[in-house]
């Protein structure tokens, strides 16, 4: 994916993308924190039933739900489980378990990545959706993170060959206020096409900062993914 790539260019790679919780991450941070999310993810054994979603990679489309506020943990998430060839399913926070547990059997996660504030929910949900489950290990901030360069190049590398057009990136479900919330399929090729209509229309320029205040996980990397991949500038949370 475009949008994932272009953030390993060395003239993109150092400067600060996220700043949230008074402290600052840069893009190789994250890509970085999604290389290693990305090798756990792989190293498992993960249940792939694609119900016609399917993909390339190592997961082969497998559904990976992200539970996290919006933070840098959420992004890298969302960025490892798409360089590992899996299909990000973000969890409402809002959810009620009943909801949480539709979405878990609707989409048919295989496996659940959460911060550690939702962690006890998530693993009684997990277990009973015979789902694996594991902590998002938390990104290193500016003053903390090694040089990572040559994890992000091999990072690069890999990625060739995952990240395809067409393949499925993303099931983003309603709000369920209708109904049961009700899922739907983004491919890594539509939300490009999204991240360059808005760049185009607002003429976003890497001088460009955008404050996050929408109210939504699915809001939230929305409007994350769109403003902060397509001016490679910072997003603040």
């Amino acid at each position: 994916m475009e949008v994932v790539k272009a953030a390993w260019r060395p003239s993109v790679a150092g400067g600060i993308a996220i700043r949230a919780d008074q402290k600052s991450y840069t893009y190789s941070q994250l890509l970085s924190s999604a290389c290693n999310i990305s090798r756990l993810l792989s190293s498992t054994n993960i249940k792939i039933n694609n119900k016609g979603v399917s993909g390339h990679g190592n997961l082969g489309g497998a559904r990976i739900g992200i539970v996290a506020k919006p933070s840098a943990e959420f992004v890298a998430g969302m960025l490892g489980t798409w360089l590992s060839g899996g299909v990000a399913v973000p969890l409402a926070l809002s959810y009620p378990e009943a909801e949480l547990l539709h979405v878990m059997n609707d989409s048919d996660i295989s496996f659940v990545l959460s911060t550690e504030d939702y962690s006890e929910t998530m693993q009684s949900i997990a277990t009973r959706c015979a789902a694996q489950f594991s902590l998002i290990p938390p990104v290193s901030s500016t003053f903390s993170s090694p040089n990572m360069t040559d994890e992000l190049q091999t990072g690069e590398i890999e990625a060739d060959g995952i990240l395809i057009d067409e393949n499925p990136a993303l099931i983003v479900y309603t709000s369920g206020t209708t109904g049961k919330p009700k899922g739907v399929v983004h491919t890594h090729k539509s939300i490009s096409a999204q991240v360059k209509m808005l760049a185009d229309a607002w003429e976003y320029t890497s001088t460009d900062q955008f404050l996050h205040y929408i109210i939504g996980e699915a809001c939230f990397l929305a409007d994350a993914v769109t403003t902060f991949f397509s001016a490679y500038a910072e997003y603040l949370v």
